[in-house]
């Protein structure tokens, strides 16, 4: 299932939580939002769509981060699970500061009111990466491979990418996200025909990596223009 919306989040989260079909099935929430957007009422309507157990991933920046941080707690009953760190490229260097090169990705999960302790999907197999120590003394397990960290500093989506989107005029689509960044942060989460809600769905990146993964997915985009391109996009594959 794909089903992707022009129309506002919280419009179309509505519809779908009185819709016996999607309310409480969800398996997990991405939510790319805007950065320094402080209107949160999206959260509550993807809070109704989603089951206990189920997974919240928030991704921002340094301006909003604390502030989203506070307001899922204070608000929800939630298990933090990471604050994961994505080292990115794109932005305008000042000459006044250090350059802010990277976006905060906060993960929860969704609890039930009595139970905290409600298990969640986490698949360690999947999120391996190379160890600098192999065939090396340093190694005595002899193991290839570690368990990523928290820092996502090995996913990058330059200017000059393939899989960059453009628009009408030729200027490249912002803060598109490139498909390894899901690899690491929504594969080992789910399975196969899990349903992934995404409210701030922008050129269709979730979507189109759903598609390859064969995950389910529900994504909306206010935005005509993008919404076409990213419409474009996963019907494409």
């Amino acid at each position: 299932m794909y089903n992707l919306y022009n129309a506002d989040n919280v419009e179309i989260m509505n519809q779908l939580s009185n819709d016996d079909d999607f309310a409480y099935k969800i398996n997990l929430v991405y939510c790319d939002m805007l950065y320094e957007s402080m209107d949160f009422e999206w959260v509550w309507y993807a809070m109704m769509l989603v089951g206990h157990g189920s997974i919240f991933i928030i991704q921002t920046d340094w301006h909003t981060v604390s502030e989203i941080d506070v307001f899922i707690k204070s608000h929800f009953v939630v298990t933090p699970l990471n604050h994961l760190v994505w080292k990115n490229e794109w932005g305008n260097h000042p000459k006044d500061r250090f350059h802010q090169c990277y976006d905060d990705i906060l993960i929860y999960k969704i609890n039930d009111i009595q139970d905290k302790k409600l298990p969640h999907k986490f698949y360690l197999d999947r999120i391996q990466v190379p160890k600098a120590t192999t065939k090396t003394k340093l190694n005595p397990s002899g193991r290839e491979t570690k368990t990523a960290t928290a820092w996502i500093d090995d996913i990058c989506l330059t200017t000059t990418s393939k899989e960059r989107v453009k628009k009408a005029d030729g200027h490249l689509v912002k803060w598109q996200k490139p498909l390894k960044l899901f690899d690491r942060i929504i594969l080992p989460f789910t399975d196969e025909n899990d349903l992934i809600l995404d409210p701030f769905a922008g050129v269709g990146s979730l979507g189109l990596w759903c598609k390859i993964n064969n995950r389910n997915y529900i994504g909306i985009e206010i935005d005509k223009d993008i919404f076409n391109l990213a419409k474009e996009r996963i019907e494409g594959v």
